[in-house]
C-alpha cells in the first residue's frame, strides 16, 4: 500500500514549538540525531506492507532519505491542501490505487511492526476511511504525561493516532466539509459541533457509543469510517507541545 507523509508547516511566533523550530518546519525537529519525519519515513520504509512513499510539504534538499521514497510534493499552504495533493501524486504513480496510507511526519515513535499490524486491520476497501485510535488506558499507562486528547464515549475514552487508511477518492468529495474537520481535527468540540448539534450533546453527556459515532459521523460526512482501536499508544504520542517533544527525545535516545 503506498503512503503519502504530511510534513508541512512551519510554526510561527506564538506557536507552542516556535522557539524550537524558529522558523523551520516542524517535521524537521532533531531528535536523538535524526529529524522527526526520518524517524516516520525510516519506520514506512521497513515496514513490509508499504509500497511507495510521498513526501507532501519538504523538498530534496531537507535531505530526508528512503529506498522508497518516490516523490517530493511542495507545502501546499494548508493541511488538506497537502492531503489532497499527496493523494493526487499516489494517483498518478498508481491510478488504480483502492487504498493508501496517509501519516503525519510527528509520530516518530512508530515502528515498523505497528505500520504493518495497522494495515493488517484495514483490508476492506468497501471502507472509506480507517482511522486509528488509542485507548486511554493503553496511552496512559504507556505515557502518563501526554495530556493527550479523549473522545469520551460509553464504551471508553479514546485519543486519535495521526495515521489513517483511505479510499483516495475521498480527497475530491465535499472539501469545505474536509476543511472544516481538518481545521478541527484537535478539538473534539470543533468535531462534533460540525457533525451535528445532536451528537455534541450525546457526546458531552457521555451518551454516545463507538458504533454510533462510526454511524453518525460517516453519515455526516457522506463515506463509511471506521475506528481500529490499536494497542500501541506510540501512535498516540504526536508532538504538538514542547513537553511531548521531550517525551519522544527520551524515548528514541534510548533506541
Amino acid at each position: 500500500m503506498d503512503c503519502f507523509v504530511l510534513a508541512g508547516g512551519i510554526p510561527q511566533e506564538g506557536d507552542l514549538l516556535f522557539e524550537q523550530t524558529q522558523g523551520k518546519p516542524k517535521a524537521l525537529l532533531d531528535i536523538a540525531g535524526k529529524p522527526m519525519v526520518q524517524w516516520v519515513v525510516d519506520a514506512l520504509t521497513r515496514a513490509q506492507k508499504v509500497g511507495r512513499i510521498v513526501m507532501v510539504g519538504l523538498d530534496p534538499e531537507a535531505g530526508i532519505h528512503s529506498a522508497k521514497l518516490a516523490a517530493f510534493v511542495p507545502d501546499q499552504g494548508s493541511l488538506l491542501r497537502n492531503a489532497i495533493a499527496g493523494v493526487e501524486r499516489l494517483l498518478e504513480l498508481d491510478s488504480t490505487a483502492e487504498q493508501v496510507v496517509a501519516c503525519c511526519a510527528d509520530i516518530p515513535l512508530i515502528t515498523p511492526q505497528m505500520v504493518d499490524d495497522l494495515i493488517d486491520q484495514c483490508a476492506d476497501p468497501a471502507i472509506d476511511l480507517y482511522y486509528a485510535a488509542v485507548e486511554r488506558t493503553v496511552m496512559e499507562s504507556r505515557f502518563p504525561g501526554s495530556r493527550r486528547t479523549y473522545l469520551r464515549l460509553t464504551d471508553g475514552d479514546l485519543a486519535g493516532a495521526d495515521i489513517f487508511v483511505i479510499d483516495p477518492r475521498i480527497a475530491y468529495t465535499n472539501r469545505k466539509l474536509w476543511e472544516d474537520l481538518m481545521g478541527g481535527r484537535k478539538s473534539v468540540i470543533k468535531l462534533a459541533r460540525r457533525i451535528g448539534f445532536g451528537t455534541l450533546i450525546r457526546l458531552v453527556s457521555r451518551r454516545l457509543s463507538l458504533a454510533e459515532a462510526e454511524e453518525r459521523a460517516s453519515r455526516a460526512m457522506q463515506l463509511t469510517g471506521r475506528a481500529v482501536p490499536v494497542r500501541y499508544a506510540e501512535l498516540g504520542m504526536d508532538v504538538d507541545k514542547p513537553f511531548q517533544l521531550e517525551i519522544c527525545r527520551r524515548e528514541l535516545a534510548g533506541r
